[in-house]
């Protein structure tokens, strides 16, 4: 029985949550990259975002596929496959946050969410959290269940 609750539940909320964990490193590595690159050489804003971004997406593809995943696949055809997931998953995100932040800006059926949740942050701060979530479950299902797949 215990056997079983740990493979049906606790192992894929384990492995969601070094997902994650590797989600945040990402995002201190891209940072940081755009720190070094836009602040203190006073690089293009879009070229730092840009090599940050790719820092970030580098050292997710690495951490997911050695610790997170474990994955043994031929290299080459992960990679390909993983730049596939990210671009669809980004774009999902873009599109999410901007339809969230078109209907939390002007749908009046909405006006008194974005009235209270105007108390704690931006309503388009908020937008950014769900086109978050959003990308963070879909490109998780995407990895795991195509690029990373066993």
């Amino acid at each position: 029985m215990r056997m079983l609750f740990f493979v049906t539940i606790l192992y894929p909320v384990l492995h969601f949550i070094k997902y994650n964990a590797i989600g945040i490193i990402n995002t201190l590595i891209t940072l940081a990259v755009v720190w070094v690159l836009h602040q203190w050489l006073d690089w293009n804003k879009e070229i730092s975002n840009f090599l940050g971004f790719v820092a970030g997406g580098i050292n997710s593809y690495l951490m997911n596929r050695i610790w997170n995943f474990k994955s043994e696949n031929r290299k080459r055809t992960e990679i390909v496959r993983f730049i596939i997931v990210f671009l669809p998953s980004y774009a999902l995100n873009l599109v999410t946050l901007e339809g969230c932040t078109y209907l939390l800006e002007n749908a009046s059926w909405l006006e008194s969410f974005s009235a209270w949740i105007s108390q704690f942050m931006k309503p388009t701060y908020f937008a950014n959290i769900v086109a978050n979530g959003v990308y963070v479950v879909v490109s998780f299902l995407l990895y795991k269940k195509w690029v990373f797949r066993k």
